[in-house]
């Protein structure tokens, strides 16, 4: 070999020996390294950050609710219960007439009763309109209501659903039902049932015929007063 392949062959060798800095550059990527676990340490310390917020944030809203609630209910209003009060019965200054629920007549005399129920003894009633009706040895100008009951008495017109007449003297009796006990006497007496023993003066058809023969009396009674 000659010197100058020797010469030559020199820096070739000293070539790798200069390449040593670079094999220094892995050694550089140590930051690299330590950035990765930068974001790891923030990425633990930012749940613990919210761990600890949520139970100081909780007994504080819990403890707000309370007095919100407490006084709510202080300032709701009471409530108010209906209560029934019982209304005053009407009665004219001369007793004339009275209007309540219940009415009893013991031997006494009222001109008019308007009621639920109306009960008359040993007494005397001129008109009395009630869903019950019951006379026993008293008088009874005229009856309208759901139920009328006559005990030994008098009435002179009774209007009712249901009819009971014992040992009486009625003088109309109109009524759906009727129901006769003992020997009562009725002059005019119209209803779809009867039962019971009864003496009818004029039935529907006496009555018509005596309707007819009283307007034709009235008719010329009333014809002579004009010709005078």
């Amino acid at each position: 070999m000659t010197q100058d392949d020797a010469k030559d062959s020199r820096p070739a060798q000293g070539r790798p020996r200069a390449a040593k800095p670079a094999a220094a550059k892995p050694a550089a990527a140590k930051p690299g390294a330590t950035k990765r676990a930068a974001p790891k340490r923030v990425a633990t310390k930012a749940p613990t950050a919210t761990r600890s917020a949520a139970p100081d944030s909780l007994p504080v809203e819990r403890s707000a609710a309370k007095p919100r609630a407490a006084s709510a209910r202080k300032a709701a209003p009471p409530t108010l219960v209906p209560v029934a009060v019982m209304a005053q019965p009407d009665i004219d200054e001369d007793g004339a007439w009275i209007e309540a629920d219940a009415v009893e007549v013991h031997q006494g005399a009222i001109g008019r009763v308007d009621a639920t129920d109306v009960a008359v003894t040993q007494g005397a009633v001129g008109a009395a309109r009630a869903d019950r009706v019951s006379v026993e040895m008293g008088a009874l100008g005229a009856a309208l209501g759901g139920e009328v009951s006559v005990s030994q008495g008098a009435v002179g017109t009774v209007i009712a659903q249901h009819a009971r007449v014992e040992q009486a003297v009625v003088r109309t009796l109109i009524a759906q039902d009727v129901a006769i006990h003992r020997p009562s006497a009725v002059i005019f007496l119209l209803a779809q049932r009867v039962t019971g023993e009864v003496k009818v003066l004029l039935d529907w058809r006496g009555a018509l015929a005596f309707g007819a023969a009283f307007g034709a009396v009235a008719g010329l009674l009333r014809r002579a007063r004009r010709g005078r």
